[in-house]
């Protein structure tokens, strides 16, 4: 049909390093529907169109050289649309952290639109004494709408050995969903891995408003698991588990 919308195929890349004391980018590529831009104080990821929509891939390559420090995210809220036929949508992100440097990862959420199918896999690769700080934030469905169906993969490497490789199914046609052990009545989640940084030692949160708690990877590793019925709700329990 004339008009009618095509499959994206798009990736960017972002590398920084450090030179002569301060971090530089290095390379930043990118095509449409993603585009990369520098502020003041990080980098972020900007969506110049709707995307990603069923039958699109994207992807994001991030390189953070040894000594660098890169604190990335988002312009704004993803939105993952349902596509022609029940095609699923795929973004992956590759992240290379070298020796001494650290990533600070916080995209704004993804927003699982009623009756998309979303793919979504990450792998960060850690050299032995680098840290980083990942965020995800999903919300399950627009105000008023049921959720759709989204994958998360995370996979995280420290040094060639794993730390983490796990992988969640959210969505109304979920075996179990909407039970206490899936997301129940919440529509916020949030996930925060820790890598290079002591586990907190604080308890569980448990009220009608929220689950959460954090769950040790390694001496100084750690993930962070939220359920709640608000972004803000979420965020003040990711504040109150991980202080600082």
């Amino acid at each position: 049909m004339e008009g009618a919308r095509t499959d994206v195929r798009a990736s960017a890349r972002i590398e920084v390093a450090r030179r002569d004391g301060r971090d530089v980018l290095v390379d930043v590529r990118s095509e449409p529907p993603l585009a990369v831009r520098a502020t003041a104080d990080r980098v972020l990821l900007v969506g110049s169109a709707a995307a990603p929509v069923g039958g699109d891939e994207l992807a994001v390559h991030i390189v953070v050289g040894p000594g660098a420090t890169l604190a990335l995210g988002t312009a704004a809220a993803s939105l993952a649309w349902p596509g022609p036929a029940g095609r699923p949508s795929t973004q992956t992100g590759h992240a290379e952290i070298a020796d001494r440097a650290a990533l600070r990862w916080e995209p704004e959420p993804l927003v699982a639109v009623a009756g998309c199918r979303h793919h979504t896999t990450t792998t960060v690769a850690l050299a032995a004494d680098a840290t980083a700080w990942l965020l995800d934030e999903v919300v399950l469905g627009r105000t008023g709408e049921p959720s759709g169906h989204v994958t998360l993969t995370w996979r995280v490497e420290r040094a060639g050995l794993v730390l983490l490789h796990h992988t969640e199914e959210l969505g109304p046609d979920v075996p179990g969903w909407a039970s206490v052990v899936s997301a129940g009545r919440h529509r916020h989640l949030l996930a925060a891995i820790a890598v290079g940084r002591p586990t907190p030692d604080t308890a569980p949160i448990a009220t009608p408003d929220v689950a959460a708690a954090v769950m040790t990877m390694a001496p100084d590793a750690f993930v962070v698991l939220v359920a709640a019925s608000s972004r803000p709700v979420a965020r003040r329990a990711l504040a109150a588990l991980v202080p600082g």
